[in-house]
């Protein structure tokens, strides 16, 4: 059971993840100073640090754009972006390339939306990356303003 003082959450199974939801990333600039053009999403956007277990995103089952900005070190459209990925894109993307891919709903403490995307490793990392560049785009309106 869910308790209700947004300190412990359960973790939601796959099949909870509609194919009409999306999953949110916040995306610093600095990922982006040397990019061409920014209605492309670089690949480089879907790294993250070795003690991570994948790639953070929040759930739009209990987030929207603006919470996630919100809850960024700075969250200023001057210094970051929102990206989207549709979760049916994303389970079919998995599907039609067979990619090691999961989502993983990853709740924390102060942030029941948060989710991974968990599976990308040395050797199938350019490739997962350039998967999911190409269906990313961003959250209408947290485009980067910079």
């Amino acid at each position: 059971m869910v308790k209700n003082n947004n300190v412990e959450w359960e973790k939601e199974p796959l099949e909870n993840f509609l194919d009409e939801h999306v999953l949110y990333r916040g995306i610093h600039k600095n990922y982006l100073i040397n990019w061409s053009d920014f209605n492309k999403i670089p690949p480089n956007v879907f790294s993250y640090k070795k003690d991570e277990k994948g790639i953070s995103t929040d759930w739009s089952k209990y987030a929207t754009p603006q919470f996630t900005l919100s809850h960024l070190r700075n969250p200023d459209l001057k210094d970051n972006g929102i990206l989207e990925i549709n979760v049916g894109n994303l389970k079919e993307t998995i599907k039609g390339y067979n990619l090691p891919l999961i989502i993983e709903h990853n709740p924390l403490k102060l942030n029941r939306a948060h989710t991974l995307i968990i599976g990308i490793n040395t050797k199938n990392k350019a490739k997962n990356r350039r998967h999911l560049s190409k269906i990313s785009k961003w959250a209408k309106g947290f485009d980067p303003k910079f």
